[in-house]
């Protein structure tokens, strides 16, 4: 396709908000990391990542999607990969063993992990008409391998992803309730074998802290407790960029990653809020219709699952922000700080878009996929 035509048929409305979204988080990064000099700068870092992020999505959209599944194995293999080489080479940074070090720069393999097991589910699920019990398996052991190792790391919050993910793509091909039912069984199971064997002390403290942050206010409850305290201060219209007191003066944790909300509805208020909501709206409005319009099973199934992880990305980090859920460290899609994040969330966008510009020339999908044997 040439580049012209291209341009002309991406969803540039999609497009449009998912930047505006970059902008608030950058907006809110100056906003906390002001003080900081130009060599360190996260702001400036996240604007490399930024412009990285442009480049490889891009190319990405240029890619005809269903071309992706002729590499699923592959590109889960060197996802694996990555979370093997995170045990063997990463440094420890704040208690997790979760990123790999590139020159200056610092990479989460599990981010990418994400992708890799979108496209292997996507691909797994689109062979048959009939979703069989060997897809099933085989799905259900591509989620659990990389889980496991993001668990290790320890990282509950994408590792959580991961399987919400897989199912929810489960109901949406149909998969019979007695079986969705018998996963959550065994889910409930991991659970309690992962609280007495692999999560981390931390972990459990969010996970119980989470009941009555107040019982711990200075302690495992404080994340909590502060960024309620600085979304409630922010009121209507905020107190402006850079005059947040929670923010600038650091007394709400982690304001450029996992309180980035809380962080906005200090210094913007309730309508710096209300701006995100609705931009996150158009995206993932924009994502529906695509994987709605869809004309392959393969095609859709990738939709869906980016849907699905904007959801969650979203979800889970605002009621982490409102004291609804518990801290999980899952950053706000597109307004965290992270380069890796950005990239990933970026590269999952560009498939979206090459699935809305290349899908018309791919056979209509089957109707009947929700009959599971």
């Amino acid at each position: 396709m040439k580049l012209r035509e291209l341009v002309r048929s991406l969803d540039w409305l999609l497009i449009g908000a998912a930047l505006l979204l970059v902008m608030v988080g950058l907006a809110m990064l100056f906003s906390s990391t002001s003080a900081e000099t130009l060599s360190s700068s996260r702001f400036v870092r996240q604007v490399f990542s930024l412009g990285v992020a442009l480049v490889v999505g891009f190319l990405v959209v240029r890619l005809p999607y269903h071309n992706l599944s002729r590499y699923a194995g592959l590109l889960y293999g060197l996802g694996l990969a990555g979370l093997v080489a995170v045990f063997l080479t990463a440094q420890v940074i704040r208690g997790a063993t979760s990123r790999l070090s590139v020159s200056d720069f610092q990479l989460q393999p599990s981010e990418f992990m994400k992708i890799a097991v979108v496209i292997f589910l996507a691909w797994v699920f689109s062979r048959d008409t009939v979703v069989r019990g060997r897809a099933l398996i085989v799905s259900a052991a591509a989620v659990a391998i990389p889980a496991i190792f993001i668990l290790l790391e320890p990282d509950l919050g994408v590792a959580a992803m991961l399987v919400a993910v897989w199912v929810a793509l489960l109901i949406f091909i149909g998969v019979r309730w007695y079986l969705v039912a018998s996963i959550g069984v065994l889910g409930a199971i991991g659970f309690l074998a992962g609280w007495f064997g692999l999560f981390a002390d931390y972990q459990k403290a969010r996970l119980l802290v989470f009941l009555y942050p107040a019982r711990d206010p200075l302690g495992a409850g404080y994340n909590i407790v502060q960024s309620i305290v600085a979304l409630g201060s922010g009121r209507l219209f905020g107190r402006g960029l850079g005059h947040g007191p929670q923010s600038q003066l650091q007394f709400l944790p982690e304001r450029h990653t996992d309180f980035v909300l809380a962080s906005i509805g200090e210094e913007l208020g309730f309508v710096g809020i209300l701006v995100v909501v609705i931009l996150y709206a158009i995206v993932l409005w924009r994502i529906a219709l695509i994987a709605r319009t869809t004309r392959d099973q393969f095609g859709q199934l990738l939709a869906v699952s980016v849907f699905l992880l904007m959801v969650i990305g979203f979800v889970v980090s605002a009621g982490m922000n409102m004291g609804l859920l518990p801290v999980t460290g899952i950053p706000l899609p597109l307004v965290s700080y992270g380069g890796s994040n950005l990239l990933s969330t970026f590269v999952l966008l560009a498939i979206v878009e090459s699935v809305h510009v290349y899908s018309k020339w791919v056979q209509a999908p089957p109707t009947d996929i929700s009959q599971l044997t």
